[in-house]
């Protein structure tokens, strides 16, 4: 961050305060050279300005609602995308809006297209040609600005990634919840997360790079079987096949409706929560490699919070 804030503005005392995992970010953004992917930040600002009576450029813990409030209200949680890409159409559709994607990606080698109908503010359109992690900072810092007082001359939002140790194995998933409640229901809401795998206590890289690799694909979107409206569909597994699937349920906040690429879908079971993804998952080793000792799997759900399964 910049740390050249000048001491005084118009000769007035000035000073800069800073808190670092203000807050997380999960959501999906949409690459025409990718596709549609989960991504997960933590997030850091700084704002400085003006003293007040107090000695207060602004109360931490005001700032750190604010900035939680604007992020839950806007890209958390949330399907981030270029509208400015000649790969983006819209159009609205009643009370729902969709959105057609098209993507030549790298990892299926031709091109694909995801189609997505869901409820208006299940999607936060970005004026740009492209998403990235340095526009999404800006779009951030311009949304927390506007909420600041005349007082506040500097805002600067950062994203970081979780880094993990030197054998953190990482996937990129997105899902949606059916029966949730809340933002977690939208179809393409997303995470970039660590998946660990122990045998007997040993753990196994081997075993978690097979997961987040082979299983997966490294970026995948996780459906249960009861989410396909139509298209073939094996649970457990990806099916590698140039054609697509269609997905749609209905939650508390309206219809949600997908087309997508069925080489990027793995099918599960029962239900697309985080504690059911981790039980087929160790499952699945269990069975795949014919593992005798007993099989503990940790899969986390974006940053710090995830489920552990044994088997």
């Amino acid at each position: 961050m910049d740390n050249t804030f000048s001491q005084t503005v118009n000769r007035e005392p000035v000073g800069t305060l800073f808190i670092k995992d203000v807050d997380r970010i999960d959501c999906a953004t949409f690459d025409p050279s990718v596709g549609v992917t989960g991504k997960s930040w933590y997030v850091d600002v700084e704002v400085g300005g003006a003293l007040d009576d107090n000695g207060f450029v602004y109360d931490f813990s005001l700032l750190k609602k604010l900035v939680k409030k604007i992020l839950k209200e806007t890209v958390d949680h949330a399907l981030l995308i270029p509208i400015k890409s000649s790969s983006v159409e819209f159009e609205s559709a009643g009370d729902n809006e969709r959105w057609t994607l098209s993507a030549k990606t790298k990892l299926i080698g031709n091109n694909s297209t995801w189609t997505y109908e869901c409820p208006k503010g299940s999607v936060y359109p970005v004026r740009s040609l492209k998403i990235t992690r340095n526009i999404i900072e800006q779009e951030c810092t311009k949304l927390v600005r506007h909420r600041l007082p005349n007082t506040i001359q500097k805002v600067a939002v950062k994203l970081r990634k979780e880094e993990g140790d030197a054998h953190s194995t990482f996937f990129r998933y997105t899902h949606g919840i059916t029966g949730h409640e809340g933002l977690c229901q939208r179809l393409f809401h997303g995470h970039r997360s660590r998946v660990e795998v122990f045998v007997a206590d040993e753990r196994r890289t081997d075993l978690e790079r097979y997961v987040a690799h082979d299983l997966f694909g490294s970026i995948v979107h996780i459906a249960s079987v009861d989410q396909v409206t139509s298209g073939v569909y094996e649970p457990g597994m990806r099916m590698n096949r140039d054609e697509s699937v269609s997905l749609a349920y209905t939650g508390s906040l309206g219809t949600y409706k997908a087309e997508i690429p069925l080489s990027r879908t793995f099918f599960v079971k029962s239900f697309t929560s985080i504690e059911s993804i981790t039980t087929e998952v160790a499952m699945h080793l269990k069975e795949r490699f014919h593992i005798q000792a007993p099989v503990r799997v940790h899969c986390y759900e974006g940053i710090d919070k995830g489920a552990i399964t044994e088997v």
